[in-house]
């Protein structure tokens, strides 16, 4: 079977990227596949095809390219994979309305193609907080939304991270060609130690709503009462806020630096010994995007998070069976009073990250490859189905 796939790929750091490469790996190591190719996003510092183990990587469109989901189309039609799939959040294909409407048709122009055409989409329109998030909150923004999800669901299958999310699109959209596939652990879960310095960890791709700034103050404050407490900034920017990062270091200048280090663009083989670095992980955002990969990262290290209380976090909680600790949005005290907590207790800690890692054991990154394996068969024999019928035409 030839396996195209087409999502965002590191030298980018995002969640959506981290998530195709890793599933792109397991896909790749499953053995179902004589070829996989992955048609990944430009970068100035990587090559335009690269060799990886079991897969290729071609990198076929850029951000703010209008042309992107052309560009994937075209070099769908021309290796002619047995399915495709796309790994696919709302602002991946770059920091406009209009780029990312136009790269969100891929899945309908390959599908378009003859081609059996698998998406998961990390976050769905009708979930954002799209002032919270930073975007535009319009008629035309909304009238875009809702465009763009009926023309994903153009694709033989929609997967969705989060079982709400099934619901939503069914509700809305009355879609039925809709599967939950839960979001799952990049890396084998298992409980790390816990180290002896009361460390908190902050671990994303930032932006303003992901609230480093009022972590920052919280850190402070704990740290006011107790020097033994340190903290750890480390990722990246998000791509539609370049820059950001580096606004909020200068801002920390001087003697209000102690404490706190700074890790950015942290290699992924570094990650897990990160995660073990800390006794608690921090999610101060603001708002979501779907079922957070840093949430199953600290779970599957075994690590505690201390996150406001958010629909999509408190989805991921229940759906999952993830013991977060949850405090009410918005409310620092009780976000500063709970980190406090825990780090003054490493048993609970302890018991916390054990029980995530344990539930994690459900969700391995080769149970993930599996459901989209099976995905995958079920696309290519429903297309196969099609075919069969005297007079059928692709729609």
């Amino acid at each position: 079977m030839k396996l195209a796939i087409v999502t965002p790929y590191p030298p980018e750091i995002s969640g959506v990227g981290q998530y195709g490469a890793r599933v792109a790996e397991g896909l790749a190591r499953s053995g179902r596949f004589h070829q996989a190719r992955v048609f990944a996003n430009q970068s100035a510092s990587a090559p335009d095809v690269e060799q990886r183990p079991g897969l290729t990587i071609q990198r076929t469109w850029r951000r703010d390219q209008l042309s992107a989901a052309g560009n994937v189309a075209q070099a769908l039609r021309q290796w002619r994979p047995d399915v495709v799939w796309f790994n696919l959040g709302l602002s991946v294909f770059g920091r406009s309305r209009l780029h990312n409407f136009c790269g969100l048709a891929g899945p309908m122009l390959a599908r378009s193609a003859g081609l059996p055409t698998v998406v998961t989409l990390h976050e769905i329109f009708e979930a954002a907080n799209l002032r919270s998030l930073g975007a535009v909150n319009g008629r035309v923004t909304h009238w875009g939304g809702q465009a763009a999800t009926r023309l994903l669901l153009q694709a033989d299958i929609v997967c969705l991270t989060l079982q709400a999310y099934v619901g939503a699109l069914q509700a809305r959209y009355h879609a039925r060609n809709l599967a939950h596939v839960p979001h799952g652990a990049f890396d084998a879960p298992a409980f790390a130690p816990l180290p002896k310095e009361k460390r908190i960890l902050i671990f994303a791709t930032y932006a303003p709503y992901k609230g480093l700034p009022q972590l920052i103050e919280i850190f402070r404050g704990l740290r006011a009462a107790d020097p033994a407490v340190h903290l750890t900034v480390a990722g990246s920017d998000h791509p539609r806020f370049p820059g950001y990062l580096n606004q909020v270091r200068e801002t920390v200048g001087g003697p209000l630096r102690a404490g706190i280090e700074w890790r950015v663009g942290v290699p992924e083989t570094d990650l897990p010994a990160l995660f073990a670095s800390a006794r608690v992980v921090a999610l101060p955002y603001m708002a979501t995007t779907g079922a957070s990969s840093v949430v199953h990262r600290a779970s599957a290290h075994g690590r505690p998070v201390v996150a406001y209380d958010l629909p999509d976090l408190r989805t991921v909680a229940a759906e999952e069976k993830l013991r977060l600790e949850l405090v009410p949005a918005g409310d620092r005290t009780a976000f500063a009073r709970r980190l406090g907590d825990l780090l003054d207790a490493p048993a609970l800690c302890e018991a916390i990250g054990r029980g995530n890692a344990a539930t994690m054991e459900t969700m391995t990154l080769d149970i993930t490859c599996q459901r989209y394996i099976h995905l995958f068969e079920e696309a290519i024999a429903s297309k196969t189905l099609l075919s069969r019928i005297p007079n059928f035409q692709q729609g």
